[in-house]
């Protein structure tokens, strides 16, 4: 599966359960290295950052994932829909954890 496919398949999801979110595309304009997804869950800053196979989180996500963490927010980085879906239903269960 590409990263776009699963991208597509975790904000259908995002939708039906109602969770605000910001769809991040790659371009000359954003923030290089952002989350593909920020989202508010229970209050929480959340943002995900998928990934398919064996890729990595490059310096820059790294960085974001840095910077996100040190201000109490939370950084995912799940492979799957099932994953991202996990990840979610735990913060919608008040299970805040990195």
């Amino acid at each position: 599966m590409k990263e776009s496919k699963l991208q597509r398949e975790c904000v259908k999801y995002l939708k039906s359960k109602g969770i605000y979110y910001i769809n991040l595309h790659g371009g000359g304009w954003g923030a290089k290295g952002a989350p593909d997804l920020i989202t508010c869950i229970n209050g929480r800053f959340v943002a995900f950052e998928l990934k398919v196979g064996t890729n990595t989180l490059g310096p820059a996500q790294r960085l974001h994932k840095r910077q996100i963490e040190q201000n109490e927010g939370l950084h995912y980085c799940p492979r799957t829909l099932e994953e991202f879906i996990a990840i979610v239903e735990s913060q919608l269960n008040g299970e805040f954890t990195n």
